[in-house]
């Protein structure tokens, strides 16, 4: 009964709205359960559980603030909020036609309560943090990184956002895991965030794909200054948390099982869900708590509903610091804190250091939240030393199954005795306080610091000062691996730096220095790595380090692709067994390409001791498990003799591979052993396929809900010319990875008896195959199969296909040329609205407004120019079904053009580009459909080339503009 109400309130639109300024678009709430509400913020303070002599004070409330998903502090003390309006149920996803604001809030008479309150922006959209400074405001709206100018610090935008970053995507399927998390770094970086789900490449606005970052989840950052970007390390399912300690380490919460993770530049980091895109990454870097918030034994869906309480509320958590004020009782100093949603609680941790790293110790739960309604987002410690909790004010999870509760949102105090005002608190982005690294993050923000100054700091007595004058001293370098140039490149070849570098990773006593030093392998040039990781690895009292032989590893890859043999070099002095079998995996993987490596290692496996040699024995396995025959290693027989005795069936087993080969059997059995990793399980399905066993069939199909085997066995399964194979691929296109699916469409491609299939499923009522999926390209390689009833189905399901004469795609490279980013960049927004509402908005729908004839341009690829002038200077070359121009002829001879809006039994509605006609249907005579797009070829013709600059700016511009 409730879902068949919601379905009615869907329909009819009979949701409850809520009025907010009459600048600003109505929200509304869609969750099922409309009398639903949140119980009042001061009894919800009232209600919350905290330890003796904490109190909360309703910092601020609905109306004040709604739907809070982010804030962070001015150097004025006041707080800055991010409203989400437009995160949607699952069905919706977004809803563009509402807006996204950012608001300023301040306490000016210190009780406790905001009492001031100003809008600066109100036009974003997916907006999902924000931060100050560096002359202005920061937003993160994924897929692209803004900046709104505000130098005077008037809360004025002094001109219209900038685009800074793109490239942050917002996957279709798993859009809750998308960039967030804006928040200054002790080095003067803006750091983010970005789930797994939605996987990205990101660089200022006009990067080529090839010089763009890929981004895998994990930690970013960017430098204002040098305008580069990096991605610092990759992994998780969801971070949504983050903070630095009193020494400028980095952790990070997660928002899904595994919570609590250290940043280390470089590492790859599990999953929840899914593989490393890298085949190299054969093992990833696991989080640093020493226990789970549930039971870890059950089923982690199963901690909900208050089941994990004892363990701490459950595995999602969201929102993270570390308190660094002097207001709270000292046992909470340097403790990290970080919000449970399934638990209504914050979890407290204790951070201690532990060889190379960190391990996360748990401390009892802090608050306790009684309110159903809460969902804590954030939590952050204020300039007064308290700490603010952010409470997004809705029931349902993170998906919003159950819909959006829009017209409330608290934020809470959380106080410790008496409050003070007066600012205590050491903040890494402002490195305030006394000390060795506030003093060297202040001067490094201002230029003070040279590679000179920094390289005396390799020798301090504090391990913390080592670290970051290493981190600092690679910054000077350009690197290959961020978008954009740094300036001092006479620091590419520091060899200064380099040799001091290599002789740390001799002595020096501490492993959080390896541990960095072992990050910085990525920031050399690839023939410089294997130097310094030897000295690394030779050092024995860290070789069973928990993240130190990975974090070599990840450093090592790159010379296992460049110089095989000198990673084989590296072998000679490794004591580090996990590094060791990595190393021998790899070799051995290359055999047939570069079969002196592999012999070259097992040449230095002969003076190695017994348990290292089995390490090598072990990589040799875990390379071959998928092989069905290998030729036999140069000095094989040397190491077989040695390790025969100690591991006669590790020995058989590769000797067999080395002779007869594996049973085909075997490698069936691998292949759908779910207990195996999947490189290995793919390298077997791989060697089944090409064996055409009678059974190929059903052991692919079988395979079709793995992601990372999928690709590879729908690419066994296109060995069969059946349509059933086709319709079974078409069923399962969602599983696919979004990365994979255009292989997978280029399969379905492969076969006119695919094709068809593929067809009948393109938009249809299942949405198996998305409309978009469909590439112009793909229309053209369909057409070319030369069967006029797929050239049919694809005109009814998809559109019409052309190419542009010569003299339209000369224009469009005219305009090309002319309209340049510095062009674009002196665009007259406002000018550029005018006259798209002028032109454009009679048909079009932008920023939720205009006319939903054709398609709604606030979610098309606006920020790619080719696109925009393809469709404008010919937009009849790809025409999608739905938005075909269609002529109606009357029984009195008059001729009517445009779209067909709706009709029923006696009416036909049609658009035309001026007007929308009403025609009874007993005076039409003829219906005709055409190829070609209501819109009229050559519209820019007609412009002025300021107008076609301002209106094309105003159509890449990310948000509204004011007229």
């Amino acid at each position: 009964m409730i879902r068949y109400h919601l379905l009615l309130a869907v329909v009819f639109g009979l949701f409850s709205y809520v009025a907010s300024g009459d600048d600003f678009p109505k929200i509304y709430n869609s969750e099922a359960d409309q009398a639903a509400m949140p119980m009042p913020a001061a009894d919800a303070a009232a209600a919350m559980q905290l330890p003796d002599g904490f109190h909360v004070d309703v910092f601020a409330s609905e109306p004040d603030v709604q739907n809070p998903i982010a804030i962070c502090w001015d150097q004025k003390n006041r707080l800055w909020v991010a409203e989400n309006y437009t995160y949607a149920e699952r069905t919706q996803r977004f809803d563009l036609s509402l807006r996204d604001r950012v608001v300023i809030l301040a306490d000016t008479d210190n009780d406790g309560r905001a009492d001031s309150r100003k809008v600066f922006a109100d036009n974003a959209q997916m907006l999902t943090s924000v931060e100050v400074g560096r002359g202005g405001v920061w937003l993160m709206c994924p897929p692209q990184l803004l900046f709104i100018p505000d130098a005077n610090e008037d809360d004025v935008p002094d001109g219209p956002a900038e685009v800074v970053l793109d490239g942050f995507t917002v996957a279709q399927e798993n859009y809750h895991n998308f960039a967030n998390g804006l928040r200054w770094g002790p080095d003067g970086w803006l750091y983010g965030r970005c789930g797994h789900s939605c996987p990205g490449r990101i660089g200022p606005p006009g990067t080529s794909e090839e010089s763009r970052i890929p981004l895998d989840g994990g930690i970013w950052r960017f430098s204002p200054d040098k305008k580069v970007v990096e991605v610092l390390c990759h992994g998780t399912t969801n971070p949504w948390g983050h903070d630095w300690d009193q020494h400028g380490e980095l952790f990070f919460i997660n928002t899904v099982i595994g919570h609590l993770w250290h940043m280390m530049p470089g590492a790859h980091m599990k999953e929840s869900f899914g593989e490393s895109m890298n085949p190299l990454v054969y093992e990833r870097l696991d989080m640093v708590a020493d226990h789970y918030h549930f039971d870890s034994s059950a089923n982690w869906t199963d901690s909900r509903g208050g089941k994990a309480n004892d363990f701490g509320g459950g595995h999602a958590h969201i929102g993270m610091m570390i308190y660094q004020s002097s207001n709270w009782p000292e046992q909470y100093h340097n403790k990290l804190f970080t919000l449970n949603m399934h638990g209504y609680r914050a979890n407290v941790e204790r951070l201690e250091r532990r060889g190379a790293g960190y391990v996360g110790k748990h401390e009892p739960d802090f608050l306790i939240a009684k309110d159903p309604f809460f969902r804590g987002v954030e939590i952050n410690v204020g300039p007064d030393g308290n700490v603010y909790v952010v409470d997004w004010s809705d029931t349902g999870e993170c998906h919003e199954h159950n819909g959006v509760h829009r017209s409330s949102g608290r934020i809470f105090k959380v106080s410790y005795g008496k409050s003070i005002s007066a600012p205590s608190l050491v903040k890494p982005s402002c490195v305030a306080g006394d000390g060795k690294l506030p003093k060297l993050w202040r001067d490094y923000q201002s230029g003070k610091t040279t590679p000179e100054s920094l390289r005396l700091l390799l020798t301090d007595s504090d391990e913390h000062v080592r670290v970051w004058a290493i981190r600092l001293l690679t910054d000077y370098w350009p690197l290959d691996t961020l978008v954009g140039p740094l300036p001092n490149a006479e620091y590419r070849n520091d060899q200064e730096s380099y040799a001091a570098f290599v002789s740390m990773a001799d002595d020096d006593p501490s492993g959080l220095v390896l541990s960095t030093l072992a990050s910085t392998l990525q920031r050399l040039p690839v023939d410089k790595r294997p130097e310094l990781a030897k000295r690394i690895l030779s050092r024995p009292e860290f070789a069973d380090d928990r993240d130190l032989p990975l974090l070599v590893w990840f450093g090592l890859m790159p010379v296992a692709v460049d110089d095989p043999m000198a990673l084989a070099s590296v072998a000679e002095s490794c004591q580090y067994p996990s590094t060791l079998r990595y190393i021998a995996r790899n070799l051995m993987s290359q055999i047939e390409q570069h079969p002196q490596a592999i012999g070259k290692l097992l040449s230095c496996a002969a003076t190695a001791s017994d348990s290292l040699q089995v390490e090598i024995i072990d990589g040799m396995l875990q390379a071959t498990s998928g092989w069905r025959v290998s030729p036999e290693p140069v000095n094989w027989k040397l190491v077989s003799d040695l390790v025969g005795v100690r591991s006669p069936e590790k020995i058989r087993s590769l000797a067999g591979l080395f002779g007869d080969g594996r049973a085909l059997d075997e490698l069936r059995q691998i292949a759908q052993n779910d207990k195996i990793d999947f490189p290995t399980r793919q390298s077997a399905l791989t060697t089944v396929i090409e064996a055409r066993p009678a059974d190929l069939r059903k052991i692919c199909e079988s395979l079709l809900g793995v992601r990372s085997l999928n690709l590879t066995a729908a690419k066994g399964l296109a060995l069969f010319d059946d349509p059933a194979v086709a319709a079974k691929l078409v069923a399962s296109y969602r599983r696919f990875h979004p990365t994979d699916r255009p292989a997978l469409v280029e399969l379905l491609l492969s076969r006119p008896s695919f094709v068809k299939v593929l067809l009948d499923h393109v938009g249809d009522a299942n949405g198996r195959i998305p409309s978009d999926a469909i590439t112009p390209f793909h229309a053209r390689q369909i057409q070319s199969l030369g069967q006029e009833s797929l050239n049919r189905k694809l005109s009814e399901v998809w559109g019409e296909l052309r190419d542009s004469s010569t003299e339209r795609r000369q224009t469009i490279a005219d305009l090309g040329q002319q309209l340049t980013p510095a062009v674009l960049k002196s665009a007259n927004l406002a000018a550029g609205r005018a006259l798209f509402n002028k032109t454009c908005a009679t048909c079009h729908v932008l920023f939720g407004e205009g006319t939903k004839i054709g398609p709604d341009l606030t979610g098309a690829q606006r920020s790619s120019l080719d696109y925009l002038l393809e469709n404008i200077v010919d937009p009849s070359a790809v025409v999608g079904k739905d938005y075909r121009m269609t002529q109606v002829i009357t029984n009195d001879g008059r001729v009517f053009g445009g779209l067909i809006v709706s009709q029923d039994d006696k009416t036909l509605v049609i658009q035309t580009q001026t007007d929308r006609q009403t025609i009874l249907k007993s005076e039409i005579e003829e219906i005709r459909d055409t190829t070609l797009s209501p819109m009229p070829d050559g519209m820019l013709d007609t412009f002025s080339s300021d107008q076609r600059r301002d209106l094309i700016g105003y159509l890449m511009h990310p948000i509204q503009v004011s007229l």
